[in-house]
């Protein structure tokens, strides 16, 4: 599989399989792919700190490794230590 991102001008062209003549393809501004990826973001961080949270009352003694683990793997910053 071989997804591609196309810009041209102020749309975005994202194809799921550049290799396959029939794959979906997906047209949007540039603005609001920008928007999307912003509440995604939003939505990864909300999740992280939630996450952080449970372990903290679950896993006191391993809450700081598996918020820098889940931190690393969303490519988010590691939150900041309760």
């Amino acid at each position: 599989m071989s997804p591609v991102a196309e810009r041209s001008g102020d749309t975005i062209r994202l194809t799921v399989n550049a290799e396959q003549s029939d794959s979906p393809v997906i047209e949007l501004p540039v603005t609001e792919l920008g928007h999307l990826l912003a509440g995604v973001e939003q939505d990864l961080t909300d999740f992280l700190a939630l996450a952080v949270d449970w372990a903290s009352r679950q896993l006191p003694d391993h809450c700081a490794p598996v918020a820098a683990a889940l931190a690393r793997v969303l490519d988010l910053p590691r939150p900041a230590e309760t």
